[in-house]
């Protein structure tokens, strides 16, 4: 969408190859600085720095356009969550270091990751690099999505659904040893031999034990109490 606005509003200029005039980078500006859930750069990938940043950085992150501009990629690398950092990094660095990346479109990968803001807490962003028009070809901009708000519902409903299903559950004590012998690839015959019951007691936890969970079938129960370090 703002590509798009870019476009119309710079259709009867002579676009530059190089780099945006004061004009350009204005009417940018203007399509931009609307968009409160948004965070847009344009990094010039000729010369190896930024050009702009939007509003939306200092609301959502609460950094300043001088200190991201001045940090560069190196800037935002560090904020980024270390586990995360190294398949990010190589993303960026490919797409940026790449002089034909984007000879076959204007639209670059989607990837998400944790970055630190200026509280020290953890937002998840969601990133797409794509190439600002083709006349330009060396000027790359990013949108930046915040869905820190939509990770916390989903853990909080994450922990709600656990909780839940550990009250539902109520497995017992000869259902934890069924369900650790299943989850070690145990067949209804041999978790009889091992805890001394009748297969037919034993097939009889399996079918408890998946109507418990609500699953359909023993490979779904596994997985499913796997998720709760049941098994």
């Amino acid at each position: 969408m703002i590509r798009r606005l870019f476009i119309t509003q710079m259709q009867s200029k002579n676009a530059s190859n190089e780099t945006l005039s004061l004009e350009e980078m204005h009417a940018l500006s203007c399509c931009c600085e609307g968009e409160r859930d948004l965070m847009v750069s344009v990094f010039d990938n000729g010369k190896k720095k930024f050009l702009y940043h939007n509003n939306s950085f200092a609301a959502i992150l609460g950094y300043s356009k001088q200190e991201m501009t001045e940090g560069g990629w190196e800037f935002w690398f560090n904020r980024i969550k270390p586990e995360e950092l190294p398949g990010i990094r190589t993303t960026i660095e490919s797409i940026t270091s790449t002089s034909n990346f984007f000879d076959r479109g204007l639209l670059g990968p989607i990837f998400s990751y944790h970055i630190q803001d200026s509280q020290r807490k953890w937002c998840l962003l969601q990133h797409q690099v794509t190439l600002l028009m083709k006349p330009y070809k060396n000027l790359l901009i990013s949108y930046l999505y915040d869905l820190s708000n939509k990770e916390r519902i989903e853990n909080t409903l994450s922990q709600f659904r656990f909780s839940t299903r550990t009250r539902s559950c109520d497995i017992s004590a000869r259902e934890k040893e069924v369900l650790f012998l299943l989850g070690e690839g145990y067949s209804s015959k041999e978790i009889a031999d091992r805890l001394y019951i009748s297969i037919h007691t034993a097939i009889t936890h399996r079918k408890h034990l998946i109507e418990k969970f609500a699953v359909k079938n023993t490979a779904q129960l596994i997985k499913e109490a796997s998720k709760y370090d049941l098994i």
